[in-house]
C-alpha cells in the first residue's frame, strides 16, 4: 500500500488552498519530498495527524454557541417529547385525582 500522496491528494483531503499547504511545509508543521524544487510527495501519517491535530481542533475552537442558542436548539429537537411528556403527566394526574375522589 502506497503512503504517499501528491500535492494534490493532500490539498484534497486537508481541503485546502495549495498556498496553505506551502506555509504548513513553512512552519514545519507538514514534511515534503522535493525533487527539482517542487515538492512532489508527502507522508500519508504526517497528514493524518496534521488533519486531526491542527484542522479539526479550530474547526471545534470555532465561534462559540451562546446558553439561548442552546436552549433553542434543544426545544426545536425535543419539543414534541416535552409536549407529549406533559400531556401525559397531566393526564395521569387528572385520571388519578378523579378516582380517588370517585371513590
Amino acid at each position: 500500500m502506497n503512503n504517499m500522496l501528491t500535492l494534490d491528494e493532500v490539498k484534497n483531503y486537508l481541503e485546502i488552498e495549495q498556498q496553505v499547504v506551502e506555509k504548513f511545509i513553512r512552519d514545519g508543521m507538514l514534511h515534503a519530498y522535493k525533487i527539482g524544487g517542487v515538492y512532489i510527495r508527502f507522508r500519508k501519517e504526517e497528514v493524518l495527524n496534521l488533519k486531526y491535530d491542527v484542522l479539526l481542533k479550530k474547526k471545534k475552537t470555532g465561534a462559540s454557541v451562546s446558553f439561548g442558542q442552546k436552549l433553542f436548539n434543544f426545544w426545536r429537537f425535543n419539543n414534541f417529547y416535552i409536549i407529549s411528556i406533559l400531556i401525559i403527566a397531566a393526564l395521569a394526574y387528572w385520571f388519578l385525582r378523579t378516582s380517588v375522589s370517585v371513590s
